[in-house]
């Protein structure tokens, strides 16, 4: 789809909102699901829809993006004509991330690269978007942009303080503000807009001058020019991760077969970089329920409720519940994990205990070694 150029910018990351998870590599880099990343989705989606001209802002941390995405191979954008861009974001005069800076920091490449359509993607934003629906939407109702939305209740709350789009008279778009809770039904942001290429500049040119915004949503809806906007509605499965506790409860509902088949299966594979692992090998006193377990690991123990990354090794008698344990954990034989996150390469000796509980697990840092006593 050479008509539209897609960005891929975490714009709400806070670091401080992943503790230890987030020391060593960026929100949209975090593992999920057993052998994937977070940017796996976003990268897949805007794949399958065929768009060619990608760009991912990245962050200050780059290490784990380019050993993960590299040239893009993985999800074919490693081409000599478009493919993928990693670049690095924009921070205002006061230190802080700038998203309207940090698109206008590259506005030579959209000035370069002509195309109709802007696609703008939040990786923690967690779906599957039908791109070229949405594309021929603008095409049919000359619109300038699409607000991409769902219509929810939030009766427990577990959207509150997440951006919600407010509307007019007419049932368009007409502000963004945040959810407190006071209205039964909500149009939640699901963290995609698309734009005609020529009013993106000028908005960004307008946010610029008058040095007003910080966000895109906020400058789009602060803009004076005229603008036929309109809701791209979402209805279906969706994840938005925004801390530990977030992304702890996504985690956990893949080990639901029916809400894993939809995230990973339904409108397009999610495509990740490949590696050659051998089959997880399960002795004989291993017990394993209800648990997904990727390749390269040793089960000698009990698992359950848990998701189990690549390289894993758990000992005998180890017991492992509500958890999730990252690539190359070493489990040692007696220790017991309940409601726990362990990051990679993190070694917990023999008879140790780590507990959390499902809204506070217990996470462990990068490399950390844990004993006896814990």
């Amino acid at each position: 789809m050479p008509s539209i150029v897609a960005l891929i910018y975490s714009s709400e990351f806070e670091e401080r909102n992943y503790g230890a998870l987030c020391k060593n590599r960026p929100d949209y880099m975090l593992p999920f699901g057993g052998r994937y990343r977070l940017i796996d989705f976003s990268l897949s989606n805007i794949s399958n829809h065929d768009i060619s001209r990608v760009v991912l802002y990245a962050d200050r941390m780059l290490r784990s993006t380019l050993d993960h995405i590299g040239n893009g191979k993985s999800w074919e954008l490693n081409r000599r004509n478009g493919g993928l861009l990693i670049n690095s974001p924009s921070y205002n005069s006061k230190g802080n991330l700038s998203e309207i800076e940090t698109y206008y920091d590259t506005i030579r490449y959209f000035e370069d690269h002509p195309s109709d359509y802007i696609y703008i993607k939040n990786p923690m934003y967690i779906n599957k978007v039908d791109i070229t629906d949405a594309k021929e939407t603008m095409e049919s109702n000359d619109l300038d942009c699409l607000i991409f939305s769902t219509k929810t209740e939030d009766r427990d709350g577990y959207y509150l303080n997440r951006r919600i789009i407010s509307s007019d008279e007419n049932g368009k778009p007409c502000s963004v503000g945040l959810n407190l809770g006071l209205s039964n039904e909500i149009d939640l942001f699901l963290g995609s807009i698309m734009i005609k290429r020529d009013m993106f500049l000028r908005i960004l040119r307008t946010a610029m001058e008058k040095n007003s915004q910080m966000s895109l949503l906020n400058a789009i809806f602060s803009f004076a020019g005229d603008m036929n906007i309109d809701f791209y509605r979402h209805n279906k499965e969706f994840e938005i991760i925004s801390d530990i506790n977030s992304f702890f409860e996504a985690n956990m509902k893949l080990l639901k077969k029916d809400d894993f088949n939809q995230l990973f299966y339904e409108d397009g594979l999610v495509y990740t970089k490949s590696k050659d692992e051998p089959s997880t090998s399960y002795t004989k006193e291993s017990n394993v329920k209800n648990s997904l377990i990727a390749n390269g690991s040793i089960i000698r123990g009990e698992v359950e409720n848990s998701i189990i990354f690549r390289g894993v090794s758990i000992g005998k008698g180890a017991v492992v519940k509500n958890s999730i344990v990252f690539q190359d954990t070493v489990i040692s034989d007696g220790a017991i994990l309940n409601y726990a996150i362990t990051d990679k390469r993190t070694f917990i000796d023999k008879d140790t205990r780590l507990f959390g509980n499902r809204s506070h697990p217990f996470v462990t840092s990068k490399n950390e070694k844990l004993e006896k006593g814990i």
